[in-house]
């Protein structure tokens, strides 16, 4: 990070891509924030008018930097693009859909201020009708609990099998250190990224933060879910379409082979490729039979 520009504090960085007026109340939402922020805008070659918005609904004074790339690049790709050029000693990455809290980044700086042992952290996220998002609390898949998922045993028989996601059980008024956030929202301290690295620009969307959490933990550093504070997190705007889909079962594949390759026998593998590909075709069944999801503009 020698070569990256030196400021200090906090730096939010949005990765957009067709996010319609969401992008600009996302903005919105981080200029009300009672801690003071630096905003850099990510566009991933939009083929919608979210950024034009953004640029004429911000006054002149607070309009955040804003980078334009010609394709789109990814979510990891571009985040470190900001993450490897511009120096902080914090940065919030948030998804274009989310709207944050006035007090949510002053409150979780103050406590990864207190404790140098949380190198990334997260609050409570909230769906639109204000019900949690349970993916904003996470376990690390393996293949036992990937199998679950894939065939619904969890939904279907609650009480014996697990999922990955903490659930909705009773959230506690302390920090909870959890194995993975969600990357709809996480804080990073700045310093951390020396030791465990940038996100990695293998995985094009979906499951770089799962792998961005493992490599905080398997570093010494903890993750941390802050309670008392929030996001509110337009999951799934625009929909879900194969592209999408595909992009997170690749994902899926990548993280279990590169954390899960050595720790079982090989045979496991003929069955956890089955199950995801089991998996993209039942999910993309449903999106050919659904039809496209319409956007909000």
């Amino acid at each position: 990070m020698s070569k990256a520009e030196v400021s200090s504090d906090v730096l939010a960085i949005v990765v957009n891509y067709n996010a319609g007026r969401y992008l600009v109340a996302c903005v919105n939402s981080l200029l009300r924030s009672r801690q003071s922020i630096r905003i850099c805008v990510v566009d991933n070659a939009s083929s919608d008018d979210s950024v034009i918005r953004l640029q004429n609904e911000i006054a002149e004074e607070q309009k955040p930097e804003i980078i334009i790339n010609d394709e789109n690049v990814g979510f990891a790709r571009a985040n470190n693009q900001v993450l490897r050029n511009r120096r902080a000693e914090f940065y919030a990455l948030v998804n274009p859909d989310c709207e944050v809290g006035a007090e949510t980044i002053g409150k979780i700086l103050e406590v990864m201020r207190d404790d140098n042992t949380i190198g990334l952290a997260s609050c409570l996220i909230k769906n639109a009708d204000g019900s949690m998002q349970k993916t904003c609390r996470r376990k690390f898949p393996t293949p036992w609990s990937g199998f679950v998922r894939t065939f619904g045993l969890n939904a279907l028989f609650p009480r014996a099998f697990k999922d990955f996601d903490y659930g909705d059980s009773a959230l506690s008024k302390k920090i909870e250190y959890v194995e993975a956030i969600s990357g709809a929202f996480m804080v990073v301290r700045g310093s951390a990224l020396e030791e465990v690295g940038y996100l990695d620009s293998g995985y094009f969307m979906h499951c770089e933060d799962l792998d961005w959490c493992k490599r905080f933990w398997q570093a010494g550093l903890r993750v941390a879910f802050i309670p008392g504070t929030s996001v509110t997190h337009q999951k799934g705007v625009g929909g879900r379409s194969l592209r999408v889909n595909w992009h997170l079962h690749q994902g899926m594949l990548r993280f279990y082979k590169k954390f899960y390759l050595d720790e079982y026998p090989k045979i496991m593998y003929v069955f956890i490729y089955a199950g995801i590909a089991l998996s993209f075709l039942a999910k993309s069944t449903l999106i050919l039979l659904r039809g496209p999801k319409t956007r909000h503009g």
